[in-house]
């Protein structure tokens, strides 16, 4: 799988589905991501979110996509939630829909979410196994 493919997955799905892992119990939620040229997700959450908490305990992470093709992209990689202004404002350039929610990459609230993967799998629709890719 090229990095166009699962760029398509990631744009079709429209969210993935963001999991963590609390004392070993896995915590999932939806996330809209965009990606960056460099293939990383982006995306935002409220500084008082239980995200910011989990991901600052453990950030280590997991983000699943299924495209419309019913193709599953599973993301392995690790959060970096310290992005500072300039960051919030390219994601907000990147998805205006962060703009309902936040003033601007000042606004104390907004908190940059950024996965760096660090392992990517991939299957296609039906049973079988997953294709482990390097991006």
């Amino acid at each position: 799988m090229k990095q166009e493919e699962a760029r398509k997955i990631i744009g079709e799905a429209g969210y993935g589905i963001v999991c963590t892992c609390v004392n070993g119990q896995p915590r999932c939620r939806p996330m809209s991501f965009r990606l960056t040229d460099d293939f990383r997700l982006w995306s935002s959450t409220y500084s008082s979110s239980g995200k910011v908490r989990e991901f600052m305990a453990n950030p280590k992470v997991e983000v699943c996509f299924v495209g419309e093709g019913k193709v599953q992209l599973r993301v392995e990689g690790v959060v970096n939630i310290t992005g500072g202004p300039e960051k919030k404002e390219k994601l907000l350039e990147m998805n205006p829909k962060v703009g309902r929610h936040f003033s601007g990459g000042d606004d104390d609230k907004f908190v940059h979410v950024e996965i760096v993967p660090t392992l990517v799998r991939w299957m296609p629709p039906g049973f079988g196994e997953y294709t482990v890719e390097e991006i």
